[in-house]
């Protein structure tokens, strides 16, 4: 009988918290409903994990959401209706116990328009009730439809005070409207990401900026609708923005230390502008299209900076310029590259430079004066990186990229060779590469690495191991030849 009771032990039951609940984590919902009937501990286990996923997907496997016939509707409906019955018996049970992350798969079935009122958004909204009941910390939504849907969470959530996180995405044939919060009502909000959503009007960002005195990191993903977005903020750290749908964008804050901004048109830019105020900024990525007007401000403390720019013949970057240059990682793009040093208008050093990546779509004979005349600036250089793209059969033919040997680099002066300890060049199609390459072999004593890259199903590898073979290395450099994949 002793036997017996050994052999039969309920040892899940005796674990720790947090071990049973991360054991559980790996359960889907159906799974995870078995176990709790088991007994009274499980159950209690159960009703308290830490993340919940409600995730509607599973019941709509291969089910369209346009066209479909009565008959699928109704039984994809009942399907729904039984999965939110079961939740909200679940979310009643769960009582106060402690959540971390609650995490919402929905996809709305509510033929025409999903307004606030929908039953469907009432739900949801009881499930968000009862996670701030419980004292949730991160709330994640995940919402498709296929019609116009306005969203209003509600205001409890903004009141938690254990509420830090919020993501919303959403997968539309429409457009999703999310109502901004009155901006009396303060929250703690620590992190916000917005992924094509509607956002109504302007008192979203007076929301944040007056009422989220504690976010650090905000998210705008192609977000819709508002025209201006102005955000000042003293506690934000991290802020980034990817859209078309804008006309001025304006961001402040004393602390933010990374920006990134992917900011394209569907047309020529007019008369959008972009004003950073961030004195303390140390990280900046900006790509897309010049702006009628762009104010970076004084970047005295930027470690890196990468500008992936799309200007004009006409564009003149010298602000740009000069608000970078004193940045300590440095990357930019062909064309950007043009623009600011054509016809070497830019004169200043770039002496606090140590690392430089230059994204080409090749070494063509155009673009080799012109980085030569960048290098001529960075006389305290420890890392170059030439990154080019693999040339179609077109592009091949039309570009000439073997028109600069090794002679010419020596009659550059480049003192930053002295310094220089790593390398990293891609090949393109011609010999512009592979003779800097040569140069920086010959000329660099402190060289510690050089990683020459070729693309798949070229000759390039014989041809480069051959010239590097012959060259008169001065250093101890370790020399990696591989393919790029």
């Amino acid at each position: 009988m002793m036997l017996c009771k050994k052999l039969w032990s309920d040892r899940f039951s005796n674990l720790p918290d947090d071990v049973a609940h991360h054991i559980l984590s790996f359960l889907g919902v159906r799974d995870l409903a078995s176990v709790g009937a088991v007994s009274k501990r499980c159950r209690e286990f159960y009703l308290s994990v830490p993340s919940v996923n409600i995730d509607a997907s599973c019941y709509l496997h291969a089910v369209p959401l346009v066209n479909l016939d009565a008959s699928c509707y109704l039984k994809t409906s009942s399907k729904l209706g039984a999965l939110m019955c079961f939740w909200d018996r679940y979310m009643f049970q769960r009582g106060v116990n402690k959540m971390q992350r609650f995490y919402i798969n929905w996809t709305f079935f509510t033929r025409g328009i999903a307004n606030k009122d929908s039953v469907e958004q009432y739900r949801i909204n009881s499930w968000i009730h009862n996670a701030v009941r419980c004292n949730v910390e991160e709330l994640n939504l995940n919402f498709t439809a296929c019609g116009g849907f306005t969203f209003v969470l509600p205001s409890c959530l903004y009141q938690s005070q254990s509420f830090k996180s919020l993501v919303l995405n959403l997968k539309c044939l429409d457009e999703m409207t999310l109502e901004a919060p009155p901006v009396s009502l303060s929250c703690n909000l620590r992190y916000l990401q917005l992924t094509s959503v509607r956002i109504a009007d302007e008192k979203f960002c007076k929301w944040i900026s007056s009422s989220c005195k504690c976010i650090k990191e905000l998210q705008l993903i192609q977000v819709k609708g508002i025209k201006n977005i102005t955000i000042q903020s003293s506690s934000l750290e991290s802020f980034t923005f990817v859209g078309m749908d804008l006309v001025d964008l304006n961001i402040s804050g004393q602390k933010l230390r990374s920006i990134e901004i992917k900011w394209n048109f569907y047309s020529s830019p007019g008369y959008c502008s972009l004003n950073i105020s961030a004195p303390n900024l140390e990280d900046l990525t900006w790509a897309g299209k010049v702006l009628n007007s762009q104010n970076l401000g004084k970047l005295l403390n930027l470690k890196r900076a990468f500008i992936a720019l799309e200007p004009t013949v006409d564009d003149n970057l010298s602000e740009v310029f000069s608000s970078i240059c004193r940045t300590k990682d440095l990357g930019i793009n062909e064309n950007t590259m043009k623009a600011m040093f054509k016809d070497c208008f830019m004169q200043a050093p770039l002496d606090d430079i140590r690392r430089l990546g230059l994204q080409l779509p090749s070494f063509s004979n155009d673009i080799v004066p012109i980085t030569a005349s960048l290098l001529r600036r960075t006389g305290y250089l420890n890392s170059l990186v030439l990154m080019s793209s693999k040339p179609s059969r077109s592009d091949s033919k039309s570009i000439s990229s073997s028109g600069f040997d090794m002679g010419y680099w020596k009659l550059q002066n480049l003192t930053f060779v002295y310094q220089l300890e790593d390398l990293r060049i891609d090949l393109s199609s011609g010999s512009n590469e592979i003779e800097f390459a040569k140069y920086i072999l010959e000329n660099a004593p402190n060289l510690k690495k050089i990683v020459i890259r070729h693309h798949p199903g070229s000759q390039q590898s014989n041809i480069v191991v051959g010239k590097v073979t012959r060259c008169k290395i001065i250093s101890r450099a370790i020399i990696v030849i591989q393919e790029i994949r």
